[in-house]
């Protein structure tokens, strides 16, 4: 795990008897690709969605694919210039209030660069957004197994990416539910397979439900089982 993720994670200051949400960023809780698309075009460039990486589908107007040292260029101007104004998909800020209010505490890890964390701070807390974020690289798996460590009831990961479901299921298969947002993209088209178990939600109104059953109402009937039985 990234030294600073590691970080990040070991301030939290997590409820272990509490159900646990762990939430993906861009393209589950803010538009991501619709605000690239726009940035780009106001620079005479497009974005293509040829395949699902982003590298080699950002084209000049003669149809030229911007890749490496460029690439990457654009990449930090965008996260540098526009994170802090993405817009919130429509429902997240409701549904995440109503699963706050149910007793479920949220953790939001995104795969943006360290440096950008304060402007994606800024963005979430316009949104009314007033959770911990933690900013990771590469495979996401080693920062969901260290929160997970943290609680001992239910916890859930959704995330728009099937590799980074995969990493989680990796390395807590049976420990945690997967929940897979398919953003309404092109790039879905592209997607990758996703084998590990996991449940597909295609809106924020679904995934509220979803987290309701798996949190909050499936573990109180447990407890309530074990409860009765006792008696």
């Amino acid at each position: 795990m990234d030294p600073i993720t590691r970080r990040q994670i070991a301030t939290l200051n997590l409820r272990p008897h509490a159900p646990l949400f762990i939430c993906d960023v861009d393209e589950v809780l803010v538009h991501f690709i619709n605000a690239l698309e726009e940035w780009l075009a106001a620079r005479g460039l497009r974005l293509h969605a040829d395949s699902w990486a982003l590298e080699g589908n950002i084209r000049t107007a003669d149809g030229r694919p911007v890749s490496g040292a460029e690439f990457e260029a654009l990449l930090r101007r965008f996260f540098h210039e526009r994170t802090a104004e993405l817009p919130l998909l429509s429902g997240a800020a409701e549904a995440l209030a109503e699963l706050v209010r149910l007793g479920v505490q949220v953790v939001l890890l995104s795969n943006i660069p360290h440096a950008h964390y304060d402007a994606r701070r800024r963005n979430l807390l316009r949104h009314g957004l007033n959770f911990p974020l933690v900013t990771n690289s590469g495979p996401k798996g080693p920062a969901v197994l260290a929160l997970r460590r943290q609680v001992r009831e239910q916890v859930a990961f959704m995330d728009d990416h099937p590799d980074f479901l995969h990493s989680a299921h990796e390395m807590l298969a049976g420990e945690i539910h997967l929940l897979h947002f398919v953003p309404d993209s092109p790039f879905v088209a592209h997607l990758p397979p996703l084998s590990a178990p996991h449940v597909k939600v295609r809106s924020w109104a679904e995934a509220r439900d979803v987290l309701k059953r798996l949190l909050v109402e499936a573990p109180a009937r447990h407890h309530g089982h074990v409860s009765g039985g006792r008696a």
